[in-house]
C-alpha cells in the first residue's frame, strides 16, 4: 500500500479498486515537504506498532530524520501558512448555497484548531529527541554502514532488548511533540485529495499533457493504475502543466522503456 492510499481512500474509478496503485507528484516545495514527512510518518506508526527490535530500530531512524528534517526547514511556518490560504479559501465559500455548511464549519474548526496549536509559545516539534541523550548517540553513528552495532553503541542495543512496552511507550515520548506536525500535515494532505474528482484519462503512446486552467490551483497530480498494470507512471509538472509518461520494466537490472501503447488510467488535479 503506498502512502497516497493511507492518506486517502478515495473510491477508484477502476474495477477491484481495492488492488489500484496510486502515484502522486506534488506540484510545489511545501506539499513536497508535507508528502516526505507523511511518508515518514507512516514508516514510524509501522516501527512502533511491528513491537520487535528491529521495527523499533527502524522507527527511531526514522523519528530522526524527521527530527533533522525540521532542523533544516522551517516545516512549522510552511504549514502555519498553508492552514492559513485554506482557512480564508474555505471561509469565503460561506455564501455559497451549493455548500453545506456544517461541515464547511467542521472543516474550518478541524484547521483553526491545529493552527492555533502551532502558533503556540510552547509548540517546539522536535525537542524531545533533539534533547534525548540515547538518540543523539545513534544520530551520531546512523549514518556511518552498520553504525549502530551492538558494540558501537551499547546504550542502544541495551534499549532494544527491554520489553517491548517500554520501547513503545519511548517512542511515544519522543515523539510528543512532533505528533502536531503530523496532525496538520495529514488534515492539509487529506483535503487536498478529497478536493478533486477523478477521470479517465488516456495516455496516447505512453505520453499524456494537460494544460493547467489560469485559475485552477493544482497542488497534487494523482494518477492511480490497477494493480494488475504491467507499466507505471513518470509524473512532471510546473505552474503551467504537467506530463505523464508511461514505461515498463520487465527486469530490474534494465533500464526501463516508455511504452508505445495507448495507457488507461485515472487522474486527478487536486488543489485548494
Amino acid at each position: 500500500m503506498t502512502d497516497g492510499e493511507r492518506g486517502a481512500r478515495q473510491a477508484s474509478l477502476f474495477p477491484d479498486s481495492g488492488a489500484s496503485v496510486i502515484y502522486e507528484q506534488p506540484l510545489n516545495e511545501r506539499i513536497r515537504n508535507c508528502l516526505r514527512l507523511e511518508h515518514l510518518f507512516h514508516g514510524i506508526d509501522t516501527g512502533i506498532e511491528g513491537g520487535d527490535q528491529w521495527s523499533a530500530r527502524n522507527a527511531l531512524g526514522r523519528i530522526l530524520e524527521v527530527s533533522d528534517f525540521l532542523v533544516r526547514t522551517d516545516i512549522k511556518g510552511e504549514l502555519i501558512k498553508e492552514l492559513e490560504r485554506e482557512i480564508s479559501t474555505f471561509n469565503s465559500l460561506r455564501n455559497n448555497p451549493s455548500v453545506n455548511s456544517a461541515v464547511l464549519d467542521k472543516t474550518i474548526a478541524s484547521m483553526s484548531e491545529v493552527l492555533v496549536h502551532l502558533k503556540g509559545p510552547d509548540c517546539q516539534p522536535g525537542a524531545r529527541i533533539r534533547n534525548d541523550e540515547l538518540a543523539n548517540q545513534v544520530r551520531q553513528r546512523i549514518s556511518i554502514p552498520g553504525g549502530t552495532c551492538s558494540f558501537d553503541v551499547p546504550s542502544l542495543h541495551f534499549w532494544l532488548n527491554a520489553q517491548p512496552s517500554q520501547r513503545s511507550s519511548q517512542m511515544m515520548v519522543w515523539m510528543q511533540d512532533i505528533r502536531i506536525i503530523e496532525k496538520a500535515i495529514r488534515l492539509i494532505l487529506a483535503l487536498i485529495r478529497e478536493s478533486a474528482n477523478p477521470r479517465m484519462a488516456v495516455a496516447n503512446a505512453g505520453f499524456y499533457q494537460q494544460q493547467f486552467e489560469s485559475a485552477a490551483q493544482c497542488q497534487i497530480v494523482r494518477v492511480v493504475m490497477p494493480g494488475e498494470a504491467e507499466n507505471f507512471p513518470e509524473i512532471s509538472g510546473g505552474k503551467h502543466r504537467f506530463t505523464v509518461r508511461f514505461y515498463s520494466q520487465r527486469q530490474t537490472s534494465t533500464r526501463p522503456v516508455q511504452v508505445q501503447d495507448d495507457v488507461r488510467f485515472e487522474l486527478a488535479c487536486c488543489g485548494i
